[in-house]
């Protein structure tokens, strides 16, 4: 037994090492495992980290592209390039990573982007015409063990020029019309969108809507509800609603948009109320992508240089400088650069003819303040320009006379209703200029007047001061006066001529009644004088009469005769007109600015941008509300309204954080009223319930002091606005019922207010309007034209200064028409609005509001439902500065409202239909994004 006992034992020592041999291998394999899934674990968590890190690259990448397009328009290779250099910052997330960057273009001969016209491909603004810029970005991350990620994303910058919209604002879009309307053409708004109407009546939608904000349904911009209206909108580009003028309309794609649809209820949207939930799914679903806020696509659309418009302000906690809008009708300051990225953006830099007035010289063109020639023209008393028999000066209804001097109107004190300005009685004046300011600080008191000066360019691209030359003497020879109180609708040579200065293309003056010959007197003449009863009257129920703040002061220009001067057809057959730069335009544009009456700004504006105690092209009449004084009161507050949900003043148009009041000190001087009294600015003293009339003195006869200067263009009715001349260089242009602006365009961009007095640019005769029902956009020969302004305005062909001043209030004694005829409109807008504030309670639904898209372009007179024939494209661009009248309607002291027949202009969605020097937006749309599995320079998977 013993021996057999020991060989157990050695057994079970083998076994026990076979086991303990086959448990290390098995530790071994694990321990192996283990380290193996650690390795793995790993290189997946290195590979992770750069993905995230290439994401982010890309997303930096894109944004720098999108922030550097929205500073200029047009960037260069080097600027482009340079985003490539800012890698993201390193955070937790990517640590130790580093970043390849690409943008790939093609480029010109230069080595920058070559766009193309083209239609944009993707996003919100798919099927608008843009200049497109395709680029290709590429990002590679690398980290530190060598993992490697590659991302691609392909994007095409577009430039989209703002007319091709039906309607855009800057801030909200408000509709709720009191009258039917049809609205063709895309609708956007960078703020809300307020779809409504009255009661009983329909708003009918062509094309897409979109809100960067919310599309609200329930309300208006004010806060006031009840408008219970029909709103119809299309689904699709074919079969959707039809245009024409039937309610409710026709079309198979034509929604009836229920209220339960908006994508915001219960208030103003961020400040009160909320979001549908359901609207996402509505905006794809039932809507189809024709109604869009920022949640399904919609996307916020600005000019370069111009950030998202609520950071435009200096007021805390907002630190952003910015330029406001309204600087691409501002003249430029001295010493800014025209090639800048403010400067580039300019209509005054872009422009081929100006037109400018100012106080004094060194106001007149501070971007070349060394500039002084016979060109410079000042209203000097006695002063007079040299006509010409030639001219075809007459004395009215009568033959041409022979060569006389016109003289620039002088009013002798004491005579002809004429008064001594405020504060002067005392100088010993017997007389003062009547076009000159009297009250402006270094103007001596013994009555000098202001100056002018008329230039054109003749050498692109027109941004040096050796491009320009002055014409002003002699535009002035072909008079600058005109019959008193009825403006000429038609150019040379036609019926609508001028009886005494038939061939005068700048129209300053008018004559007194009776008078017949503007030759050799220069006692002769009145100022151009009309009142605006909304900047006039600071309630709506409770009119003052003819206060000062309403009187203003028109410069004339003859749109028919400047189109005959430009093709040196007669009487100008032996000008400079055909000198005019118009290749780089497609046609030309007109640029005017009048600084007449305008005071220093005390206070910096634009966020900074705008420096204190300069003449910046504010009018300095924003105490406009004075919401706390009740429905009664016609006086100023000197308060600055409260910020509402809009988050600064509704009073504070140029989002500067005061109340800028002091425009009110001299606006009624030349009057003998002190509008200024103990230093508080008042506007609305009041000459009596008569322009005309009342002491002491005379609305019609006086000069106008103060920032109350306007441009108004007459004389241009169908065939009679400029276009290129036929057999140009540029494309051999021959106009036809084919190709209707072949020709190109003209476009007038104004720092001043513009008003439009009767037919422009299409009247009856246009076969647009060929049937009440289907009128064509294939029309009779007419040019691509816009305005481009503080404010636009739009008096009918019945319109009279004299029926303005005596009636001020109500708008019944102001018809628009004696019979069912209208008035015809065709051109693109572009132009200000005011800010809407909450509905008072002393008020009625109107007040408070902007006036809505309907009112966007403004009216004077008692309509009644007499057509206004509109035919183009409109854009809320910015806030006005110098016309800061509220709008007002409940008790029709300002206008009744016509029977708009507003049509948006299919035309401009062809480049060569689009007016010259229309603003482009800048939008980048990614194409395609994707991961390359073979990054350049690495093998790593």
């Amino acid at each position: 037994m013993g021996p057999r006992k020991h060989r157990s034992q050695g057994f079970t020592l083998i076994a026990s090492l076979l086991i303990l041999v086959l448990l290390s291998g098995v530790a071994a394999g694990l321990l192996y495992l283990v380290t193996d899934e650690v390795k793995m674990g790993g290189n997946d968590l290195e590979y992770n980290l750069a993905y995230y890190g290439a994401e982010s690259g890309m997303e930096k990448l894109t944004s720098d592209l999108a922030a550097l397009y929205t500073q200029y328009q047009v960037p260069g290779n080097l600027a482009i390039q340079g985003l490539t250099t800012s890698s993201p910052p390193t955070s937790a997330m990517t640590p130790g990573i580093t970043y390849t960057e690409t943008i790939s273009y093609t480029t010109d001969g230069n080595g920058n982007p070559v766009s193309t016209p083209s239609t944009v491909s993707s996003g919100s603004n798919q099927g608008l015409f843009a200049e497109i810029t395709p680029m290709t970005l590429q990002v590679i991350a690398t980290r530190p063990g060598g993992a490697s990620v590659n991302i691609t994303r392909g994007v095409e910058v577009a430039s989209i020029p703002v007319f091709q919209f039906g309607m855009f604002c800057a801030f909200d879009c408000s509709y709720h019309s009191g009258s039917n309307m049809d609205f063709g053409g895309r609708v956007h708004a960078n703020g809300n969108l307020f779809l409504t109407a009255a009661t009983g009546f329909t708003t009918v939608f062509g094309d897409k809507l979109s809100a960067y904000g919310q599309v609200i349904m329930d309300r208006v911009d004010n806060n006031a509800q009840g408008f219970n209206g029909s709103i119809y909108i299309s689904t699709s580009s074919s079969g959707g609603c039809v245009l024409n003028e039937t309610y409710p309309p026709g079309g198979t794609n034509c929604l009836l948009l229920p209220v339960a649809d908006a994508s915001w209820a219960g208030g103003v949207a961020p400040a009160a109320g909320a979001a549908n939930p359901n609207f996402p799914s509505l905006s794809s679903g039932t809507l189809k992508g024709y109604v869009t806020n920022a949640l399904t696509g919609a996307t916020n659309m600005n000019l370069p240089f111009i950030p998202l418009q609520k950071s435009c302000t200096s007021i805390p906690p907002s630190p952003l400088p910015c330029s406001d809008p309204i600087s691409i009708v501002r003249k430029p300051p001295a010493g800014e650069s025209a090639t800048s990225a403010l400067g580039s953006a300019r209509l005054y830099n872009k422009a081929t003819i100006r037109i400018l007035l100012a106080d004094t010289e060194a106001d007149l063109h501070p971007d070349r303040p060394g500039l002084a020639d016979v060109n410079d023209v000042q209203f000097v008393p006695g002063n007079s320009v040299a006509i010409p028999a030639s001219s075809g000066t007459k004395t009215t209804g009568g033959a041409l006379t022979g060569a006389g001097n016109e003289f620039y109107g002088i009013a002798n004190i004491g005579a002809n209703n004429w008064v001594a300005p405020f504060n002067y009685a005392a100088s010993g004046w017997a007389s003062y200029p009547l076009l000159g300011e009297v009250t402006t600080a270094g103007v001596p008191k013994n009555g000098q007047g202001a100056w002018m000066r008329i230039e054109y360019c003749n050498t692109a691209p027109c941004n040096a001061a050796g491009d320009w030359v002055g014409i002003t003497n002699d535009w002035l020879s072909y008079g600058f006066s005109r019959q008193n109180n009825i403006p000429p609708s038609g150019p040379a040579g036609t019926a609508g001529a001028d009886p005494v200065n038939p061939q005068a293309i700048i129209i300053l003056q008018q004559l007194i009644p009776g008078q017949t010959n503007t030759l050799n007197n220069q006692n002769a003449f009145y100022p151009i004088n009309f009142f605006d009863t909304r900047e006039g009257e600071l309630r709506e129920a409770n009119p003052n009469g003819c206060t000062v703040n309403g009187i203003m002061n028109a410069v004339e220009l003859n749109v028919g005769n400047l189109a005959l001067w430009l093709g040196r057809k007669a009487p100008y057959a032996g000008d400079v007109g055909n000198q005019v730069v118009y290749a780089n335009t497609n046609g030309y544009i007109l640029y005017f600015s009048d600084h007449r009456g305008m005071l220093p700004d005390p206070n910096p504006s634009n966020g900074g941008a705008t420096p204190a105690g300069v003449i910046s092209g504010e009018s300095g009449l924003e105490d406009s509300i004075n919401s706390g004084l009740g429905g009664a009161d016609t006086t100023p507050d000197y308060q600055l309204e409260p910020a509402t949900y809009y988050e600064y003043s509704p009073e504070d148009v140029d989002l500067n954080g005061k109340l800028d009041n002091w425009g009110g000190a001299n606006i009624g001087y030349g009057f003998n009223v002190n509008t200024n009294p103990g230093n508080k600015p008042n506007p609305y003293i009041t000459l009596g319930p008569s322009c005309n009339t009342g002491n002491p003195g005379s609305g019609l006869s006086n000069a106008v002091t103060g920032a109350r200067h306007v441009l108004r263009l007459v004389a241009g009715g169908l065939g009679y606005v400029p276009t290129m001349p036929p057999g140009n260089a540029i494309n051999n242009c021959s106009q036809s019922a084919a190709n209707p602006t072949g020709c190109g365009g003209f476009t007038v961009a104004s720092e001043n207010p513009v008003y439009v007095l009767g037919n422009y640019n299409t009247s009856a005769a246009d076969t647009y309007w060929a049937t009440a029902t289907n009128p064509t956009p294939t029309s009779a020969q007419h040019s691509a034209a816009s305005i481009i302004a503080d404010t636009v305005t739009l008096l009918s062909g019945s319109w009279t200064d004299s029926s303005s001043l005596n009636n001020p209030a109500p708008s019944t004694a102001r018809n628009a028409v004696a019979a069912n005829v209208g008035t015809y409109y065709r051109m693109a807008v572009a132009a200000g609005k005011s800010i809407p504030w909450p509905n008072p309670a002393w008020g009625d639904s109107d007040d408070g509001n902007d006036g809505g898209v309907h009112n966007f372009l403004r009216f004077l007179e008692n309509w009644n439902q007499v057509p206004a024939n509109y035919v183009g494209s409109l854009a809320s661009m910015f806030y006005s500065e110098y016309n800061t009248g509220t709008y007002k309607y409940g008790s029709k002291t300002v206008y009744t409202a016509p029977q708009r027949n507003y049509h948006f202009d299919s035309l401009f969605l062809t480049p060569s239909n689009l007016p010259p020097g229309t603003p482009e937006f800048q939008d980048i749309d990614n194409l395609n994004y994707h991961q390359n599995f073979t990054p350049m320079g690495s093998t790593t998977p």
